[in-house]
């Protein structure tokens, strides 16, 4: 059995952590939940908010939770950059990614980099968009 990489961060991650873990209940995986912070300052507990989620949505479901920081002169691209390379680590069993799928505007899509396009770009594992 492989394993689910969970992109957890931004808007509507909690639904995309719980979208994954009753996926991985009902199949026997694994989950990875990956954090990436984009600002070093960020005081969210990360860990406590995944395992209330999970206790939540699918007790008995438990999680590798990695969490990294970003120096904040890395914020932008080189966060995308990062996410994609960990999504995309040959050396890792990723069953597929899930990841939010947030719908922005035309501005917001030619100004902001998305998370989801670097990852899809990558066309090194199976994607899925959870509506967020």
């Amino acid at each position: 059995m492989g394993t689910i990489f969970v992109a957890y961060g931004g808007e509507g991650r909690e639904s995309v952590l719980a979208f994954a873990a009753e996926r991985a209940r009902e199949t026997g995986e694994d989950l990875y939940v990956y954090h990436l912070r984009e600002l070093v300052e960020e005081t969210v507990d990360v860990r406590g908010e995944v395992e209330a989620t999970l206790d939540r949505t699918a007790p008995g479901v438990d999680a590798d939770v990695a969490v990294e920081s970003a120096a904040d002169d890395e914020a932008g691209p080189s966060t995308r950059q990062r996410l994609a390379e960990v999504a995309a680590d040959p050396d890792r069993d990723w069953t597929c990614v899930v990841m939010g799928n947030v719908e922005r505007g035309a501005v917001e899509e030619f100004v902001l980099p998305s998370m989801t396009e670097a990852v899809l770009e990558t066309r090194a594992v199976p994607v899925v968009l959870v509506p967020v």
